[in-house]
């Protein structure tokens, strides 16, 4: 048994028993297999063993008789009630701005569904979600839905979970090669909107700034709509205002990590010039507003910034951001439905669900300060 993911090895020795229990290879009321037998056929020891047999015991799946082993109760295999009930949610930090509010909805959706949320923050690192996946299986939860890592979100591990029979549902981003569903912004069409509206006030020279994690889905997916919307607007493609180097933000000091990016901003902006910048998120375009004053450039008179996003801070800044709003409350409200949908059996099928976006006109752009309209999603 392949030991690359975090989950409990006991409890991956439980999933693959009760998938046999399920499958029919031991019927109502068979006895399974001695300790030994299944520690050689799992290549553990009798300790791990046990502690499978316990778990299954916990979700009346087994039942022990002294003297005798374990055997399969009757009926169908089924956790409590009280755990059916509970989904868990893997996001990357309750600080994050956005974070309350969608926690809020997935929340007030689960409740109104007879559901509970049980929260896990992955720290943006891969060991850290995985822990947190863990405890929430340990917990006996019904489903997860979760927000996958940058980088490395080790898909391993949920294709794991998918074809445990576990329902997994992914939120902002998909993983690429994986049949899970997921619930997702518009992301081309958003950035697309947002880069097109630069191109309609006149600017030629449109930079796009990311972090460099362009391996995320999410983000190749908004580089993508602004390279669509140059080539649809008649505007050669330039490689050099394309900067995608700025780390992902961890847990280094802000402080040190906001002068760091203002000043590698600064230095990117001063050499290439672009009249416009379209951002991954709000707070690069905030650090482009501190790089622009830096360089004693007016915005949006000297340099016009779009971003997506539209977190509350974004029309809070000194000059306000013209932003692609996020639809955080349905996506929020669609990845419950979705993932009740598939614990309840009332659907099977993989599902990938694309929101549209709306773009948010402020001062930044220099437009006229209004909604624009949805992406086509």
């Amino acid at each position: 048994m392949s030991t690359t993911h975090r989950i409990p090895l006991h409890r991956r020795i439980a999933e693959a028993l009760e998938s046999d229990i399920r499958g029919g290879s031991f019927a109502p009321g068979a006895r399974l297999p001695a300790e030994p037998e299944l520690a050689g056929r799992f290549g553990v020891s009798r300790g791990t063993v046990r502690q499978a047999l316990g778990t299954l015991r916990e979700r009346g799946v087994l039942e022990a008789i002294p003297g005798r082993g374990s055997f399969v109760t009757s009926g169908r295999p089924s956790r409590p009630e009280t755990r059916r009930r509970v989904i868990g949610v893997i996001v990357p930090s309750v600080a994050e701005p956005y974070v309350p509010d969608l926690l809020g909805w997935i929340e007030d959706e689960l409740h109104a569904r007879g559901y509970s949320m049980l929260v896990g923050s992955s720290g943006s690192t891969r060991e850290q979600q995985a822990g947190r996946i863990a405890r929430i299986l340990e917990e006996g939860a019904a489903g997860l839905i979760a927000y996958p890592i940058d980088y490395d979100p080790d898909p391993a591990l949920f294709a794991h979970l998918v074809q445990s029979g576990f329902p997994v549902l992914l939120i902002d981003r998909h993983l690429v090669g994986l049949a899970i569903d997921s619930v997702l912004p518009d992301n081309l069409g958003g950035a697309y909107s947002a880069v097109s509206h630069l191109a309609e006030l006149g600017h030629r020279r449109i930079g796009f700034l990311s972090t460099d994690n362009l391996s995320t889905t999410s983000v190749a997916e908004r580089l993508q709509g602004y390279q669509q919307a140059l080539v649809a607007h008649g505007i050669p493609l330039d490689d050099r205002l394309i900067w995608a180097e700025i780390p992902l933000r961890r847990r280094w000091p802000r402080e040190v990590r906001a002068q760091n990016e203002v000043a590698l901003i600064a230095r990117h902006v001063a050499r290439e010039q672009p009249t416009a910048i379209f951002t991954l998120h709000d707070g690069l375009a905030s650090d482009v507003l501190d790089a622009a004053g830096s360089l004693g450039l007016r915005v949006p008179d000297q340099l016009a910034i779009a971003t997506f996003d539209d977190d509350p801070p974004a029309s809070q800044l000194s000059v306000p951001l013209t932003a692609v709003a996020q639809p955080r409350e349905q996506l929020g409200r669609q990845a419950v439905s979705l993932i009740v949908d598939r614990i309840e059996g009332r659907r099977t099928e993989v599902a990938r669900i694309v929101l549209p976006t709306r773009l948010v006109l402020r001062r930044s752009s220099g437009g006229q300060v209004a909604f624009a309209g949805e992406s086509t999603a």
